[in-house]
């Protein structure tokens, strides 16, 4: 049974991140601010309102052991928020990109994070202690659109990077003197080179990548695609052979490992969805969320809000609901 958070906002969320414990909340509500929730006994009270941003905040970040957040927005920045005392502080991160700053992730030891973008590059930020602020490092080798999501290798040296050319990517991340020795290379590579194109996955029907992931092991690598397609690529059995499932859901827009070989996928059907991996097959192993009364799919949903707008003004409110605790598409979830 799933709990409802009711924060009684006025928007949409367009992206969200929690601490570690789970007590505090960071939320951007389509706009340029980002609002920080802790909890408190059983209900949750607005901390602060973080307003750095001149645009709209497009990604957010919670580092869970160091306890910093990092934002980027469409104004082509990031910032590294620190809680100084009971107040968010940010440091300000240099980019040098000239387009919207489009997701953003932190690396497993924390000691750097990586903004994707609309200038056809990611970044892979660290902090300069001699100058007291983060800058920024530039992947830009086989990248030809918009990076729309990121994720790191349990070995801080890989990132998997996919985005709007239909493709999915990894790449080299290692910076020698912020990570230090390099122990484990994964079976992805023998040899891992800073800004170096590793793997290029495409996807079968030109989907846009909406999210990407590795397995807790670093084996696997997943991401779902804008035709309703989920892929994985096992390293441990040939790093080249993409395994892919056309699903009859609509698109998905982000995915999680809740194991070493299944993950959760949601997107614009309002419930999550649990697939798994055996051998060279990927198929559904349970649906979550699902109402136990009469079920209608949220496509014949969507063709009959179509169809009421053609026969009633658009100022008035359509009531319609599906049977699904979410009521709208699912931008991005966590595992609590």
């Amino acid at each position: 049974m799933a709990d409802l958070l009711n924060l009684n906002l006025n928007s949409s969320i367009s992206c969200h991140a929690w601490n570690r414990d789970r007590t505090q909340l960071a939320i951007a509500l389509n706009s340029k601010e980002v609002y920080v929730y802790s909890k408190n006994g059983n209900t949750w009270k607005l901390d602060q309102t973080l307003t750095e941003h001149s645009a709209r905040v497009l990604s957010i970040d919670w580092a869970s052991q160091s306890n910093r957040i990092v934002t980027c927005g469409s104004d082509k920045n990031a910032y590294v928020w620190s809680l100084d005392g009971r107040t968010w502080k940010p440091e300000l991160v240099v980019l040098r990109v000239q387009r919207a700053a489009t997701c953003v992730k932190w690396s497993p030891n924390e000691k750097k994070f990586a903004v994707g973008c609309g200038s056809r590059c990611i970044c892979v930020c660290y902090f300069e202690p001699l100058q007291k602020f983060w800058v920024a490092k530039h992947i830009k080798k086989q990248l030809r659109s918009t990076t729309l999501c990121l994720d790191w290798h349990p070995n801080n040296a890989l990132l998997a990077a996919g985005g709007s050319d239909f493709k999915c990517r990894i790449f080299g991340a290692y910076i020698p003197d912020v990570d230090g020795p390099l122990s484990d290379t994964s079976r992805w590579a023998t040899s891992i080179k800073a800004a170096e194109c590793i793997h290029e996955f495409s996807t079968n029907n030109s989907g846009w990548v909406y999210s990407c992931g590795f397995s807790f092991d670093g084996n696997i690598l997943a991401f779902v695609s804008h035709d309703s397609t989920i892929y994985m690529v096992d390293s441990s059995r040939n790093p080249q052979e993409v395994i892919s499932q056309r699903t009859p859901f609509l698109p998905f827009l982000s995915m999680k490992f809740i194991s070493n070989n299944a993950i959760i996928v949601a997107g614009h059907d309002c419930i999550p969805l649990v697939y798994g991996l055996s051998g060279n097959k990927i198929s559904l192993l349970e649906k979550l969320e699902v109402s136990p009364t009469k079920q209608k799919s949220s496509v014949a949903t969507a063709k009959d809000l179509f169809g009421n707008r053609e026969r009633i003004n658009m100022d008035q409110a359509v009531n319609a609901t599906i049977n699904s605790l979410h009521q709208n598409s699912i931008k991005y979830f966590f595992l609590f």
